[in-house]
């Protein structure tokens, strides 16, 4: 039996109708359906197993002119992509690195499957230890599975690193996967640094669309045909309707770009209020351009139980560091509407001020 998803348990079930506040969810502001391009001439079929052409077509075109969309697949948001992805290309024994705190995903399905996995510890706000990596490597390391811009962190491999990185892949044969939902230039993506790698973003995170769960992956064909057909043995193919509306939302990206930008830009100085007035009690980590912020929880209190405190006494929903592998932190979304975002942190600062008896200094 696989590993209960903390995350998605503490979101979906322990989570779920006690809140009216949230700065939990990981992605900007969602959108209305009023605001994306519908037609009620649309057929009621299936899609195709890969995806329409022209969804597949939009994607591959925000990677480079030269991406065919042969290396695209279509899938049912992020996190399908990756279990396709580890699923048709991991077998039992194969080694794999990941980091912590992070997705449960990386690491348990892995796992799962009969791999050994080492998680390295990539603290929120310290640059990545290519070093450490290198340290971990053994002649069965197949996958190095990355998430930059970093979830619930905020930040990114550097380019420095991401060069050391890659170099360290080739030596060694490895392949890398990095879920870049939060990666605005694709042009940097992985997939364009290295001929052995997978990128995966979807239209949940940057878009505010996580309703539509149309994400994809983009590799060298190799990968994506086996991807392809693991996906046949279990949804088939993705909603017509969601793949017509986000090849309309990919041509127009420069438009969601701009709402996404705008909408971080309005929610920083809001969070950096908070920061200062919180100062003692939390501290935050600079994001890097992500709608969400990390935040160390100085307090004696564990994040588990101030956000139980947050669901319960004051109806906001915050991730608390457990469901990521990690203590005392916090990751708060901050790109909200203005009178959304002030009315969820001034709740959280009166449950910081009901904490229990702060650490030593």
């Amino acid at each position: 039996m696989i590993a209960e998803y903390t995350i998605q348990r503490w979101l979906f079930d322990t989570a779920a109708g006690r809140y009216d506040i949230d700065l939990g969810e990981s992605g900007v502001q969602f959108q209305l359906l009023g605001d994306v391009p519908t037609d009620p001439g649309w057929a009621m079929d299936y899609s195709q197993d890969r995806g329409l052409p022209e969804t597949r077509r939009a994607v591959a075109a925000m990677y480079g002119p030269d991406v065919d969309p042969d290396h695209v697949l279509i899938t049912h948001g992020a996190q399908e992509a990756l279990y396709l992805f580890y699923r048709s290309f991991l077998s039992p024994g194969d080694h794999v690195v990941t980091t912590t705190p992070g997705w449960q995903q990386a690491w348990t399905v892995p796992e799962h499957i009969g791999c050994e996995v080492t998680t390295l510890a990539w603290q929120p706000g310290a640059p990545f230890d290519v070093d450490a990596l290198a340290a971990v490597l053994r002649p069965s390391t197949r996958l190095l599975i990355l998430n930059s811009p970093g979830n619930p962190s905020g930040r990114s491999v550097d380019a420095q690193a991401w060069d050391r990185i890659v170099e360290l892949a080739r030596r060694h044969g490895l392949w890398i996967v990095n879920d870049e939902e939060y990666l605005l230039d694709v042009g940097a993506s992985v997939a364009r640094r290295y001929e052995r790698a997978v990128s995966v973003s979807s239209l949940s995170k940057v878009y505010g669309l996580p309703a539509l769960r149309l994400g994809w992956a983009v590799a060298p064909p190799s990968v994506i045909e086996p991807m392809v057909n693991y996906k046949r043995y279990t949804t088939v193919s993705n909603s017509l309707f969601s793949e017509r509306i986000a090849a309309s939302v990919l041509a127009d990206r420069d438009a969601q770009l701009a709402r996404y930008q705008a909408l971080v830009a309005g929610g920083r100085p809001l969070l950096d209020t908070f920061a200062r007035e919180q100062a003692g009690r939390v501290e935050l980590v600079e994001p890097d351009g992500t709608p969400f912020a990390w935040f160390r929880l100085l307090t004696g209190e564990s994040s588990q139980a101030l956000t139980t405190r947050l669901l319960t006494d004051h109806g906001v929903l915050v991730m608390p560091a457990e469901v990521f592998g990690a203590q005392r932190g916090l990751r708060i979304s901050y790109a909200r509407p203005a009178a959304v975002l002030t009315e969820g942190l001034a709740r959280i600062s009166r449950a910081l001020a009901d904490a229990p008896t702060l650490l030593p200094a």
